[in-house]
């Protein structure tokens, strides 16, 4: 029996060991906090693109304190995007494995793209409608 109890103190050591000498990864960190930085970009965005206005600085601000998104999980950040009044368009390339998502009112668009390997977007557009 008191085998039995170095054997399974022994492993908890172990265990307690191993948490403080691996890599910590920030993921999980990164993950709420992406899809934070996400959930506020649509709300401002749904906001600005209700506006009737064409004005392109409130995107330019916008897009400078949300981008660049990094460490997503894919299916969350989607979920996130389609909650939008305006989202139009996600479109995956599989070759290149980016989502392409955009989003439209009748004064303005918008757009990111989301690299799914790299874990981060890239390119965000803000632009008038021309009627």
């Amino acid at each position: 029996m008191s085998n039995r109890i170095f054997y399974v103190a022994g492993r908890a050591a172990l265990g307690a060991l191993f948490l403080c000498v691996a890599p910590v990864t920030s993921a999980r960190g990164d993950f709420g906090s992406c899809i934070a930085n996400a959930s506020a970009f649509v709300v401002e965005l749904d906001n600005l693109l209700l506006r009737e206005e064409n004005r392109l600085a409130p995107y330019d601000d916008l897009n400078e304190r949300s981008f660049p998104l990094h460490d997503c999980e894919t299916d969350a950040l989607l979920e996130v995007v389609k909650r939008s009044r305006f989202i139009r368009l996600i479109d995956y390339n599989p070759l290149s494995k980016k989502y392409f998502i955009y989003f439209s009112s009748d004064y303005m668009r918008a757009s990111f793209t989301y690299l799914v390997p790299e874990k981060r977007s890239t390119f965000k557009t803000a632009s008038r409608v021309h009627k």
